[in-house]
């Protein structure tokens, strides 16, 4: 009877661990197909001195895959190998700074003998940071979409954002439409020092600190514009600082958020089918788009006036212009245009798009 049950037991324990590495297989090789990277490192640990011999001085993309439940993490580094050496140094996992990141935490949790490296591809370094972010907004991988690097700088998801990372995170099968989104966004001659004095690694590094995420640019129509790879790409072209950008981000979509009275800054599409006007953000029409930002730099806070039919009339560069064209108080305006309330005959707003459920 005991060696019955004790055969029983090992059938079960056999039967667990050959399911367990069935579904990490399976888990892998569906990551394989999906990625297509051009090398595969099936046990992090053990290949260890493979890694380091294989990527030493590489720079490119790179995807750690949880074997055990198929999360991943897409990540780039301008020095392949010391990153990888980073995540199987224990010391390095669990110091304070990057105690935050999901990525750490499911390394320290399994264990990097349940993780597999996928070397997505080599880059060459002044277009790194964009084709990880292409990456990770055509993979939308899990660790990426779940970390708090946002709050890190002062940012916090509001409830639309949060409902849009969460049908981001469910539809991982992206239509055609937002395939050529990111596409034709993301993909080409990018260069994110266009006319800088720092050298290109230098540069690189300060993005990587300061910017995980894409940014989107709208014109007060709502209209996409262009996407930039970072915000702190886009802060340096238009000579303004990070913080601010964050900060205009961060704002709830409705009185304020318009930067320098005609666009809209956000680190998520509006619409997943957006599609942008400009589709290389170091073009001439994009330059040119920067130059119109920088020549709106004396713009704080444009006001829109409609009549009462609702139909547009003035665009003004600020309050005090408005009170000097129209003869009405200045503190009125700013009172009306918080609650696009009328008055004599006008209806005053920060943004275009104007709510008239007060009308």
């Amino acid at each position: 009877m005991c060696e019955s049950i004790c055969f029983a037991e090992n059938l079960d324990y056999f039967n667990i661990n050959y399911f367990l590495l069935n579904s990490s297989t399976c888990f892998l090789t569906k990551r394989v197909e999906q990625i297509k990277p051009i090398k595969v490192y099936k046990i992090f640990k053990e290949d260890k001195q493979q890694i380091k011999k294989d990527l030493k001085n590489k720079t490119g993309v790179y995807c750690l895959v949880n074997k055990i439940n198929g999360n991943i993490y897409i990540g780039s580094s301008v020095n392949l190998a010391i990153r990888m050496m980073n995540y199987l140094n224990t010391t390095f996992l669990k110091n304070r700074k990057n105690d935050n990141m999901p990525i750490i935490q499911a390394l320290l949790k399994y264990g990097q003998e349940n993780f597999a490296v996928l070397i997505v591809e080599y880059v060459d370094i002044k277009d790194l940071s964009v084709r990880e972010t292409y990456y990770i907004t055509h993979l939308l991988p899990n660790y990426n979409v779940l970390k708090q690097g946002y709050s890190s700088i002062g940012y916090k998801h509001t409830e639309a954002t949060k409902q849009m990372l969460s049908e981001l995170a469910k539809n991982r099968v992206h239509s055609d439409e937002t395939k050529a989104l990111i596409s034709r966004a993301l993909v080409g001659v990018n260069n994110p020092f266009y006319n800088k004095n720092h050298s290109v690694e230098s540069n690189l590094r300060m993005i990587e600190a300061n910017s995980a995420y894409p940014i989107y640019i709208y014109n007060s129509f709502k209209n996409l514009l262009v996407i930039f790879p970072s915000v702190k790409t886009l802060a340096k072209l238009i000579n303004s600082n990070h913080s601010t950008l964050v900060s205009c981000i961060a704002s709830p979509r409705g009185e304020g958020t318009l930067f320098r009275g005609e666009w809209y800054f956000s680190n998520l599409p509006f619409n997943l089918t957006d599609t942008p006007l400009i589709s290389n953000w170091s073009s001439n029409e994009s330059n040119n788009l920067i130059l119109d930002i920088i020549n709106s730099s004396h713009i704080k806070k444009a006001i829109f006036v409609y009549n009462l039919n609702k139909e547009f009339l003035y665009k003004f560069e600020g309050v005090t212009h408005a009170q000097k064209e129209l003869n009405i108080n200045h503190d009125i305006i700013k009172k009306c245009a918080l609650l696009n309330t009328p008055y004599k005959g006008y209806i005053f707003s920060y943004d275009r798009n104007i709510q008239l459920q007060n009308i």
